[in-house]
């Protein structure tokens, strides 16, 4: 009787054994899945409010406004490379550009990418989309000119319901510039009274590329034009050249702000200009705060303008 029992007993433990071994193998090939995209972070956003823009400064950037975002989204670290717009583009970058345009402002596989439209990022977030398995956002009647090549996109429209890549909403650029900030810039310290009409622009430096390698000093400065990405300081969200190096597109056409509350605001339905965000190599501290606004024409391309994407969070 005390065999039987041993031999149950043994069964019973073997079985236990097989099925954990069966669980186990589960979860080890159908492990679940997290959408976590290379070369992005987090940006932690649902149901958190901010306050946008400035009731100090230009006049563009009033009224100050609760802005409240419904969900958590992803956002490039850095401004999107020159490497990284060929390889998504599957064509050089410098393919429709002769090297004098290029050399004093920059040019390498690190450096940001400039002289795209917003047509241009608009089709790069498509493609990466596409690349990634996701729902492309822009779409377009037509497309002026070579796709990617200082093009223009008749009656572009977008949907921000779809899942893949786009350019970033200005209230989502200025809130991941902020990195958790209420300060002029995101390094924690105001405008007025700061260091630039001093001596000592170290801690600036420390954080953004700016007016110290502008154009007035000429292209034989080793300064001159921008940087390398990744070259300065992140901000607290880890992300880097939110100030300075290229002023970045963004998704919204230029319009005033709204009075009130809002929550997930895409800017006007139509307009001339679009938004860019960030300030430039040539530009001077008052433009690197996070809270400044300037608009370009979307169909024209400018050595001081790169972009970032974004993608929702899945």
């Amino acid at each position: 009787m005390r065999k039987i029992k041993l031999g149950i007993s043994v069964i019973l433990v073997m079985t236990a054994l097989l099925l954990l071994s069966c669980s186990s193998d589960k979860k080890t090939t159908n492990p679940p899945t997290t959408f976590s995209p290379a070369g992005m972070v987090l940006i932690q956003a649902k149901d958190v409010s901010f306050q946008m823009g400035s009731s100090g400064n230009l006049d563009n950037e009033q009224p100050v406004h609760t802005v409240t975002f419904s969900a958590d989204f992803w956002m490039d670290t850095t401004e999107v490379t020159q490497v990284d717009y060929e390889a998504v583009m599957s064509q050089a970058y410098t393919a429709y550009m002769t090297p004098s345009w290029h050399d004093p402002y920059g040019l390498g596989t690190r450096y940001p990418a400039y002289y795209v439209t917003w047509g241009d990022a608009a089709l790069y977030c498509n493609a990466r989309s596409l690349r990634d398995g996701l729902d492309t956002v822009y779409t377009y009647s037509a497309i002026v000119g070579t796709p990617g090549n200082m093009c223009e996109l008749t009656n572009a429209a977008y949907d921000l319901t779809k899942s893949g890549y786009r350019l970033p909403t200005e209230a989502q650029w200025e809130f991941a510039a902020r990195g958790g900030t209420t300060t002029d810039f995101s390094w924690g310290k105001d405008f007025d009274p700061y260091p630039e009409t001093s001596s000592d622009t170290t801690e600036v430096n420390n954080h953004a590329v700016w007016y110290m390698n502008a154009w007035q000093y000429g292209a034989e400065e080793p300064e001159f034009g921008t940087h390398q990405v990744a070259s300065k300081l992140p901000n607290a969200y880890r992300l880097y050249d939110m100030a300075g190096n290229l002023y970045e597109w963004c998704n919204d056409w230029y319009g005033d702000y709204s009075s009130g509350p809002v929550t997930d605001p895409t800017g006007p339905t139509t307009g001339d200009w679009r938004c860019t965000r960030g300030g430039s190599w040539g530009n001077h501290t008052q433009y690197l705060r996070s809270s400044n606004r300037t608009f370009f024409i979307p169909d024209y391309t400018y050595y001081f303008i790169g972009f970032r994407a974004v993608v929702p969070a899945q």
